[in-house]
């Protein structure tokens, strides 16, 4: 996909709201070379190329993607960087962290490179590689922090994948906060995991299958902060899933460690309870947990603590087909992320003020980036949703390749019209 270029653009008649900026009002909004260059009245001589109506519409600051997994290079079977930034498009993303796990894995400038430049061909997001912050995701060897970080890479990760020992985790640290470099970690004892599928509680019981304690997560946590204090490394924890978890994280944040988190949306939305009757789609990575978890979660959420990632994995039918425990983890999230987050805002779970801010102002300064926000001469990442519109979702019509969709074949309400990404537009119905 090619971009236009669009020199100047009026998005008219819009409900603009953007936590960052304290905006709630509706107010016009001129864009000239990618930046917004006025809000509510048009600067002296501007002429707008084009005009899009936004009335009856709310218009959001570009969402911010923390944890994406876009398939390419290695896993094309499963999607692409065209195909999965085109459903991120689609739900109002523009911009997307890539993780590591590719194949080859991204701890080369090159792969770095290959990466963003696909993303720039594709042109639907501002794609952010996050390099791995070991050797092959092994766990073992440091890998080239310097050179990742001089490739464009704004984080460092070994996503859920176990670390060799604890000192080779405390000297990634060292050096990562030598580099001033965030790390990104998913805790998780692997012991404790012990090949668990999902929560370990009354439904894993039942079912037979091998649960994953919260202790898995939290012992692992306990550990990556200590060793945060002693370095000092910018350390995001990636995608909690426990209710004591969030307890550690604003503990350590009140006590002003350098320490940010997220939450995945799927562990807003689902619970151990929904793997009952063995629904591969429930096999994610972290598990679902307890009803309890998922409240405190959506409490993170709306007290400013959380961020919200999509965590999102493609799957091919093939990955998805075998029993629960041996099938492949992942959900297909990017493709209905808005529709499922507003969802949450229209049942009272989260209010909307607070899940916009995780999408945008939260993870803008987990990435010391000028994102998420409507603001004068900022980068013009916008989207407009119609809160009302309703959509049938269909795997068949997606642009996602993920099979692994949990939503497919449900009407959900809101619907974005409209992604606008350095001020061209890159989706609109």
């Amino acid at each position: 996909m090619q971009l236009q270029p669009q020199h100047t653009l009026c998005i008219r008649g819009g409900h603009v709201f953007d936590p960052s900026q304290n905006l709630d009002a509706v107010m016009d909004i001129y864009i000239e070379n990618e930046r917004i260059v006025a809000l509510g009245a048009a600067p002296q001589g501007f002429t707008a190329n084009t005009t899009i109506d936004a009335s009856g519409k709310k218009i959001f600051p570009g969402f911010i993607d923390l944890h994406s997994f876009l398939a390419e290079p290695g896993f094309t079977q499963k999607g692409s960087i065209a195909s999965e930034t085109q459903a991120a498009a689609q739900s109002g993303f523009t911009t997307v962290c890539c993780t590591p796990n590719t194949k080859p894995v991204i701890d080369s400038a090159a792969v770095a490179s290959l990466i963003q430049e696909k993303a720039k061909q594709a042109g639907y997001c501002n794609v952010l590689t996050i390099g791995a912050l070991t050797a092959g995701l092994e766990g073992e060897q440091l890998s080239n922090m310097s050179g990742l970080k001089e490739a464009g890479c704004v984080a460092l990760s070994n996503l859920e994948l176990p670390f060799k020992d604890s000192h080779v985790i405390k000297q990634c640290y060292n050096y990562a906060a030598g580099f001033d470099i965030i790390a990104m970690v998913t805790p998780i004892d692997s012991a404790l995991a012990h090949g668990g599928c999902m929560h370990e509680g009354p439904a894993s019981t039942q079912m037979g299958l091998a649960g994953v304690p919260v202790s898995a997560e939290t012992s692992a946590l306990a550990q990556h902060l200590i060793l945060c204090e002693e370095t000092g490394v910018r350390l995001h924890i990636s995608r909690i899933s426990s209710a004591r978890s969030l307890e550690m994280i604003i503990a350590a944040q009140d006590k002003g460690l350098p320490v940010t988190a997220d939450v995945a949306l799927g562990n807003l939305v689902f619970t151990d309870e929904d793997c009952r009757g063995y629904n591969s789609l429930m096999h994610v990575s972290p598990v679902y947990r307890s009803e309890h978890d998922r409240q405190a979660l959506l409490a993170g959420v709306n007290s400013g603590h959380l961020a919200i990632c999509s965590n999102h994995l493609p799957q091919d039918l093939a990955s998805k087909m075998a029993p629960f425990s041996a099938s492949e983890t992942g959900i297909n999230s990017l493709n209905n992320f808005t529709q499922v987050l507003l969802s949450l805002v229209q049942k009272g779970e989260l209010n909307l003020n607070a899940a916009i801010k995780a999408v945008t102002q939260l993870p803008a300064k987990v990435l010391h980036k000028k994102l998420g926000s409507i603001a004068l001469e900022h980068r013009a990442d916008l989207c407009i949703v119609d809160e009302t519109a309703s959509h049938n979702v269909s795997i068949s019509t997606q642009a996602s390749k993920g099979a692994n969709n949990p939503w497919n074949n449900q009407t959900l309400t809101g619907l974005v019209t409209c992604t606008i990404n350095g001020g061209h537009i890159v989706h609109q119905i």
